[in-house]
C-alpha cells in the first residue's frame, strides 16, 4: 500500500507538469524512428535506452497508467507502468545521460523537444529523491558561496591580483583593471570558476575602453543541470541581485551556453518578473565589438587549419551561428567548416551536465565519435568552440583519439589577435 501511495506520489510530479505542450508530447510521437539517426549517444551504442524516442517513452508510459481510463484498469494493453525502481533506474541511466543537445528535436517531424520532457523525468527523480548526487553537491556549493560570499570576497580579489596584472602586461597599460563591485558600471561580465575565463575579457573590454565590473559569482548552474527549477533560480539569483545593487544595465555571460539559457530564456518564467537590465552573451558581444570598430583582428593571422565547432547551447539552443563564425573566420587563412554543421551539428557528447560526472567519463568519450569523425574529415589543427564544457570533452576526445588539434575558445582567439591600440 505505501509503495502504492509513492507510485502515485510520482505520478502526480506528471499532473503538476500537465499542459497543452505536456500532452502534445504525450500523444504526437508515432515511434517513426527518425529521431534514433539524430542522437549522437544512439549512433554510437546502438543502446534502445538512449533513443530519444525511448526516454519520452518511459514518461508517456506513466502517464497512460495514471491518466488514461484504459491505463488505470488494463495498463498493460496501453504499455502503462508503475514508476517503481526499475523504472526509476532506467530513467535515471537516461535521462542524466542526455546531453540536453536537442538534435533530436531538429529531425523530429513534429518537433518534440525530448529536452523538455526530460525536465519532467528528472522532477520525478528528485520527487524520488534520486537525483544526480554529484549536480546536487555542485549546486549547493553555488548556494552555499552565495550566502556566504563576504567569507570568499578576500580570495577571489586576491587572486585576481595576479590575474591583473597579466592584463596590464598584454595591454602594455599599467592602469588596466579588472573592476570589482563597481556601482554604476555599463555591463557587469559573470565569468566561469577560474581566471581563464576572466583574462581574455579583460584584455578585450580593456581595448574596447568598455564600461565593466566583474562579478563575485561563477555563470554555471548545477541547479538546471540537475533538473531542480527552484534551486537554479536561486542560484541564478545571486548573479540578479549582484547586477541589480550595482545598477548595471547588462550583464555578459562568458563563454557558458546553459548559463546563458537560464538567464535570456528561463529566468523571468522562474522569477515571473522582467529582469531591469540585458542579458547578453560574450559570443555576441564580441562580434558587436567588432562590428562597431571599438576593437580590430588582425586579419589571416592564423596560417594552420582552423574549424569551429557549435556548441548545441550556443548554436542550435541560443541561435548564434554567423556572429562566432566571422570572428573565426577574420583571423584564419585557411577556415575549414564542419560538416554537418549550424543547426545540424552534431553534439561533441559533453554537455547537460555529463562532464561534470565522473562515472560517466567512458560513455562521453565512446559518444562523442561523430565529432571526432567531423574533425578528422576537416583536416584542422584548431577547433574553436565558444563552450567550456564542449572544450574539456574536446580535450578528453583530442586525447584519446588522438587528434593532435589544439583547442581554443573564442575569447582567447580574440584576446590574442587585437590590433594594438592606438
Amino acid at each position: 500500500m505505501a509503495e502504492k501511495t509513492i507510485n502515485r506520489e510520482l505520478a502526480n510530479v506528471i499532473n503538476v507538469r500537465l499542459n497543452r505542450q505536456l500532452l502534445y508530447y504525450i500523444d504526437i510521437c508515432t515511434r517513426c524512428g527518425l529521431c534514433k539517426d539524430a542522437c549522437h549517444q544512439y549512433v554510437a551504442t546502438g543502446d534502445v535506452t538512449y533513443l530519444p524516442a525511448y526516454r519520452a517513452e518511459l514518461i508517456r508510459r506513466v502517464y497512460k497508467k495514471y491518466f488514461t481510463r484504459t491505463g488505470r484498469f488494463m495498463p498493460s494493453l496501453i504499455e502503462g507502468r508503475e514508476p517503481d525502481d526499475r523504472l526509476l533506474d532506467e530513467l535515471y541511466r537516461t535521462t542524466y545521460a542526455c546531453t540536453g543537445c536537442r538534435r533530436c528535436m531538429y529531425y523530429c517531424p513534429f518537433s518534440i523537444d525530448t529536452t523538455w520532457l526530460l525536465g519532467v523525468a528528472k522532477a520525478m527523480l528528485l520527487e524520488a529523491g534520486r537525483g544526480s548526487p554529484i549536480l546536487t553537491e555542485l549546486a549547493g556549493a553555488a548556494v552555499m558561496k552565495g550566502e556566504n560570499i563576504d567569507l570568499f570576497k578576500d580570495v577571489i580579489l586576491e587572486s585576481l591580483k595576479d590575474t591583473e596584472k597579466e592584463v596590464q602586461q598584454i595591454t602594455g597599460d599599467a592602469s588596466a583593471q579588472i573592476p570589482v563591485e563597481k556601482t554604476g558600471a555599463q555591463a557587469m561580465y559573470v565569468a566561469l570558476a577560474g581566471t581563464h575565463t576572466i583574462l581574455p575579457v579583460a584584455v578585450i573590454f580593456h581595448h574596447a575602453r568598455l564600461d565593466w565590473t566583474l562579478s563575485l559569482f561563477e555563470a554555471a548552474n548545477y541547479g538546471y543541470f540537475l533538473g531542480d527549477n527552484k534551486l537554479a533560480k536561486t542560484i541564478a539569483d545571486r548573479i540578479v541581485d549582484e547586477a541589480k545593487r550595482l545598477q548595471v544595465t547588462q550583464i555578459i555571460l562568458s563563454e557558458c551556453g546553459h548559463a546563458y539559457r537560464v538567464m535570456k530564456f528561463l529566468y523571468e518564467a522562474w522569477a515571473k518578473e522582467k529582469l531591469p537590465f540585458e542579458v547578453k552573451g560574450i559570443v555576441e558581444v564580441m562580434h558587436e565589438l567588432v562590428e562597431s570598430g571599438k576593437i580590430k583582428l588582425k586579419k589571416d593571422s592564423i596560417a594552420e587549419a582552423v574549424t569551429y565547432h557549435d556548441p548545441c547551447q550556443v548554436g542550435r539552443n541560443a541561435g548564434f551561428y554567423e556572429e562566432p563564425r566571422s570572428l573565426v573566420k577574420a583571423v584564419s587563412r585557411d577556415y575549414r567548416e564542419m560538416t554537418p554543421n549550424r543547426e545540424k551539428n552534431w553534439c561533441c557528447g559533453g554537455g547537460g551536465g555529463v562532464v561534470a560526472e565522473p562515472a560517466m567519463d567512458e560513455f562521453r568519450l565512446k559518444t562523442g565519435m561523430k565529432k571526432v569523425e567531423q574533425i578528422r574529415a576537416t583536416g584542422a589543427r584548431i577547433v574553436v568552440s565558444p563552450c567550456e564544457n564542449c572544450r574539456l570533452q574536446l580535450d578528453g576526445l583530442n586525447e584519446k583519439y588522438n587528434l593532435n588539434i589544439k583547442i581554443s575558445s573564442l575569447m582567447d582567439l580574440v584576446a590574442d589577435n587585437l590590433v594594438a591600440q592606438k
